[in-house]
This record gives C-alpha cells, structure tokens and sequence, in this order.
C-alpha cells in the first residue's frame, strides 16, 4: 500500500475539498466532465443496488462518505432504510435538504449502535480517511455478523494508471492519502477480521480517469485519447490479474 507524503495535516484536510472542481460534493453539471460524471453516477446508482441485493436481503444500509446522497436517496426509493455520514457540510446539507435523508457529520459514527447495519458501503472513500485502521474497525463494530460491506478504491496497478504514471487523476493527491492495489487490501480486510469474497470491477472509472489524466497531463481535453485510453485499460485488466483501474471489494466478517 502507497501512502502520500508528506500528508496534510488532518485539521486541515477540508480546505481541500472546498471547491467546486471537487465533484463528488457537487450537483453541478456546467462542464463536460461534470456532466460526464453526473450522468455515469446515475447509471451506477442501479448497478450497485443490484449488486448489494446480490449479496445481502438486509434493509438497513451504512453508506460511510456518502457526499450529496444520490446513492442512499435511490436505495431508500426501494424500501431500504438508510443511514449516510459524510463529513463536508456541503455535501450533507444538499443530501439532506433535496433528499430528506439521515445523514451526520463523522463524529457521529462513534455513537452508532453495534451491529446495527446489514450493509456498508465506502464508494471511493477509504483512501481520503487519515486513519483506515479506526475506519475497518468501525467497520467491523457496525456491521451484523452476517452483514456485507462493499469498498470501492482506485487501482494503482491498472494499466491506465501505468499509463499516466504522475499524471493518473485516481492519485488525487494530497486528498487521497492512501493507495491500493488488491494484495494491500486484503491484507487491510483480514488484519480487522474480514474476509474478501469477491472483487468486481468498476468498468466506467477507467474511461472517466483517463479524462481527467488526459487534462492533467497535456491541459487539453482529448475524449477520444482518453475512450481509447480507457478501453485499453478495461481490455488488459480482462486477463488474469483484473487489474481494473476501479475495483469494489465485496467482504464479509470471519465469523
């Protein structure tokens, strides 16, 4: 597991996501790349329901950095009953306000009940948290025993991150303060009593980081470098390794 240093100092973090290129907090679709990522956002919002039903019939869902709330707001549109914690105020009052949703700053995980959760989900979060050994354990404190938690995280040993090398737009420094590959994972799953039952792959991340790193690296846009880019990331992962740029960790407590 790559860390970034020198890291930023953890009272300082939020100034890093108060801006308005930070899309995760944001409804805003003016640009390309917003509107890109609001309309992929949607499109996956059914693809991860769908896989969350695979594994689990629980109704209670953890979504632990759950920004503005579309995910939690589409799985309660089917009868689940959803909890989010998301520490930017900004993104919070947005999830609260348009969707009318439970969600809390992150002191509040704290005061959560044991074992009260069927399901956690971190949609590309574990990486911005200072302290993923605490994040695992609460993790593992909330979770039911039979319970299911799905972690998303950007994979440094795909190919379009070889590709970009400095340039890759999942290193996302300084707000990414850890980085995986999926031994460094499962090794974090089962230090904190977890087992990975299944690694599925993000097959949009790669087209939607390859933008980026295209912007990143040269200050233009290229949509057709980068869905080249792209497609060459998910063909190459297709082999044995899966080493798509995106993968969702789908684990189960040791029980």
């Amino acid at each position: 597991m790559g860390v970034t240093h020198p890291a930023p100092e953890p009272e300082s973090l939020g100034r890093y996501y108060e801006t308005s290129n930070y899309i995760s907090h944001s409804d805003d679709s003016r640009d390309l790349f917003s509107k890109v990522y609001q309309l992929v956002r949607r499109y996956t919002h059914a693809r991860k329901f769908q896989l969350l039903r695979k594994y689990s019939p629980a109704s209670t869902l953890l979504d632990i950095g759950c920004a503005t709330g579309e995910f939690l707001a589409y799985c309660a549109s089917k009868q689940m009953k959803v909890q989010g914690i998301e520490p930017s105020e900004k993104a919070r009052t947005i999830a609260v306000n348009r969707y009318h949703l439970e969600v809390f700053p992150e002191a509040q995980i704290d005061h959560l009940d044991d074992q009260s959760f069927g399901m956690i989900t971190m949609w590309h979060v574990l990486e911005h948290v200072p302290d993923i050994n605490l994040r695992m354990q609460d993790i593992n404190r909330l979770l039911s025993n039979d319970g299911v938690a799905m972690i998303a995280l950007p994979n440094y040993q795909s190919q379009d991150s070889q590709h970009y090398k400095e340039f890759w737009a999942a290193w996302d420094v300084p707000r990414h303060l850890h980085h995986f590959n999926q031994n460094a994972f499962e090794k974090l799953a089962n230090k904190h009593g977890f087992k990975v039952v299944e690694v599925v792959p993000m097959y949009f991340d790669s087209f939607y980081v390859s933008m980026l790193s295209e912007k990143y690296r040269s200050g233009k846009n290229s949509l057709i470098r980068a869905f080249y880019q792209g497609f060459r990331s998910n063909l190459s992962a297709m082999g044995s390794q899966q080493e798509f740029s995106s993968l969702i960790y789908i684990i189960r407590k040791m029980v």
